[in-house]
């Protein structure tokens, strides 16, 4: 992905904390203990995800577990702000080869946050999986950063998500 395409991505994530009437809107979609997995995610990480579920509302989706999973998508990185999520992104213009090695080391992998960003859909759908999620949602979840396999909801999540 090109540089200008993550400065506006940036540009949407810092979009600020989200409004009392996108969290309810938030809450009418998730189940409590789904609501308490979106509400360990830091500020950037909602707002990212609410703008992947709007989009996917926008473009006429209305399966629940793919609209879950917009919003819990990235769950599986906690609270990453924006030194974590700008070093995972800058790490990967030197390839995804440099980012790996570097979120496999022992310690730089921990300090930046890095070894989380690298295992975070894995993490994320085992957390929903513990509190109930569905196959389908823990699916999409643990499969969002895997190549296209022409599964048409993980496909619309994953453009909703390149998208924003």
């Amino acid at each position: 992905m090109s540089v200008a395409y993550r400065v506006r991505q940036a540009g949407k994530a810092l979009g600020g904390a989200l409004h009392e009437g996108e969290r309810r809107e938030i809450g009418s979609v998730l189940s409590p203990r789904l609501m308490d997995i979106f509400l360990t995610m830091g500020p950037l990480g909602q707002r990212h995800g609410y703008n992947v579920y709007r989009t996917l509302v926008e473009s006429g989706q209305r399966d629940p577990d793919l609209l879950t999973a917009g919003l819990l998508h990235d769950s599986g990185k906690g609270r990453h702000g924006l030194p974590s999520r700008s070093a995972w992104v800058l790490l990967g213009l030197l390839g995804s080869e440099v980012r790996t090695g570097m979120a496999k080391h022992r310690l730089l992998g921990r300090l930046f946050g890095l070894r989380q960003s690298l295992h975070h859909a894995e993490s994320g759908a085992h957390v929903v999986k513990d509190v109930g999620g569905s196959d389908t949602l823990v699916r999409l979840i643990r499969d969002h950063k895997r190549p296209q396999t022409g599964d048409p909801l993980l496909s619309a999540l994953q453009a909703a998500d390149d998208a924003n």
